[in-house]
Order: C-alpha cells, then structure tokens, then sequence
C-alpha cells in the first residue's frame, strides 16, 4: 500500500489537464451511471519482450498477459485490441486518450496524469487489483546458509544461475556476481539440486509451479522467504473512459482480479508453459 491521497492527487491532475469535474475516480464509481459495456478498447503494451507477461512469437505477441487479457475480453464481451508501442509512446497516447489503457505498468506518481490506477473505497492504490505481480526469488537447497537480506547475498560461497537473457543478470552483475545462464528456470534448479550452482535467482510465478510439479526437486529446494524484487503491475485505464464509462472501469479491474486468481488462469498458465 502505498502513503499518498490518490483522490487529491488526481483530482488536481484530472482538472489540470480538463477532462473531468473536480472530484475523484472513486465518486464516479459510486455515481448512479449504467454500467454500459464500451464497443470497443484499445489497450497498449511495451513492444519488448517480458517473458513471461508478454514477448513476440511467430510473427504476433504472445505471453500470460495477452492471454489473459484476451481471456477477460470473451468474459465482459467486449473486444479489447491489444497493440505494442514504445513505453513512452503508449504512456503518451493513454495521456492523449488515444488508447484506453496501458499495460503492465508500475506504480510511479508521475503517472497520475497519464491516466487512472485502480484504486480501494479508502483512496487508496489497490495492489488487489493488479494484473500481475512481478520479481525474483531465491531459491537454494535445504539447510543452506546461502540468504539474501534485501540488498545482498550472505553466505555467497558459490554461483547463482539464472534464466538466460533475464533482467535479474543486470542487478547480479551490479552486485559484483555473474550469473551462471540456463535455458529455462526448470534447468537452473536441476544445476541446484546437483550443487553445481548455489543458488538460483528466479521468477517465482514459474518456479513455484515447477516445483510443484516436480516434487523430487521441491523435496531438496526452498524459496528464500525474502523476495530479491517484487512489486505489482496494473492495467492503467484512460481518463475518458473513465470519464464515458466509470462503472465498467470498476468491473473490469474487479473481473481482472479474480480471473488472475481462477482455476482457468490457472489452466492458461498451465498450457502456456507447457508450450514455452
């Protein structure tokens, strides 16, 4: 939860750039207008790829986030056309109301003028409400005295492996550390399990299910209890929508919510990696 009034923030950002009343999101919501479904959105992504989230595969974008944002639009029958720009550019065009949302972005003030977060009855930013939750853990075997204390390794005596090509290789290297690349999280913890790597730092998403999975390797693996990263990731939605279609803003961060948490997210997810 983040300490900020995201009520007076906004509603100074929404009258600023003049396209609502002086109130905030949260009154909208609570107003009398009919919950009428839009013909049609049009969200925007980054145009790189973020495995697992979203990534370009023959020629298309693919990834949980796709997926599970086209999954949303057959639920609230509507069509959601999802396009890959720039960051800044889809920032700019949410802005412009040129796309009605964005994602996934992070929390950052100075997007409160770029369109709206899903926010609680309180005011308040609602991590809930997120489309995905997003980080690295560290995972060692059983009674290792390998930890990490929010800033750093103890204990490091060996090798951390990682997924080939992923972000965390950068913080790592930063750390004075250099990693040791596998092809995919499932490779790293059988190099872990044969102490040929001390550690792995991995996105925890895949790696749980994994060893979930496997429990031949969950029998000799643990997750450090203290995450290497973690925040949440939101669907920002534009102001004009908000503006033409508050009730149907609050249902579509509401049937996000729970799709993320369903047994078919669960079957998406399960059929997504077992395809990459």
């Amino acid at each position: 939860m983040h300490p900020f009034s995201y009520r007076k923030q906004l509603s100074k950002f929404i009258a600023a750039v003049c396209l609502l009343p002086l109130f905030s999101f949260a009154d909208l919501l609570q107003a009398s207008t009919p919950a009428v479904v839009p013909e049609k959105l049009v969200f925007c992504h980054e145009d790189q790829n973020a495995y697992p989230w979203v990534f370009t595969h023959m020629g298309s974008y693919d990834g949980l986030n796709i997926r599970m944002l086209n999954q949303l639009s057959r639920q609230l029958e509507v069509t959601i056309e999802l396009i890959g720009l720039p960051w800044k550019r889809c920032l700019a065009q949410l802005q412009q109301n040129e796309v009605n949302g964005a994602f996934a972005a992070s929390f950052k003030k100075e997007r409160l003028n770029m369109g709206l977060y899903p926010i609680t009855k309180a005011g308040d930013l609602d991590a809930n409400q997120r489309i995905h939750m997003s980080g690295y853990s560290l995972y060692i075997l059983k009674g290792s005295a390998l930890g990490w204390n929010g800033e750093g390794f103890f204990n490091l005596k060996g090798d951390i492996s990682i997924q080939n090509g992923f972000s965390i290789g950068y913080r790592l290297k930063e750390l004075g550390i250099k990693p040791i690349e596998f092809k995919n999280p499932k490779d790293s913890l059988l190099n872990l399990k044969a102490g040929n790597v001390e550690g792995a730092a991995l996105q925890p998403e895949r790696t749980d299910k994994i060893l979930k999975k496997h429990p031949e390797l969950a029998k000799h693996i643990e997750k450090y209890p203290v995450p290497i990263s973690q925040k949440p990731y939101y669907v920002m939605i534009s102001f004009q929508l908000a503006k033409d279609h508050p009730k149907f803003v609050e249902t579509f961060w509401y049937e996000l919510s729970q799709l993320r948490e369903s047994k078919t997210m669960d079957d998406i997810e399960s059929r997504f990696y077992e395809e990459f």
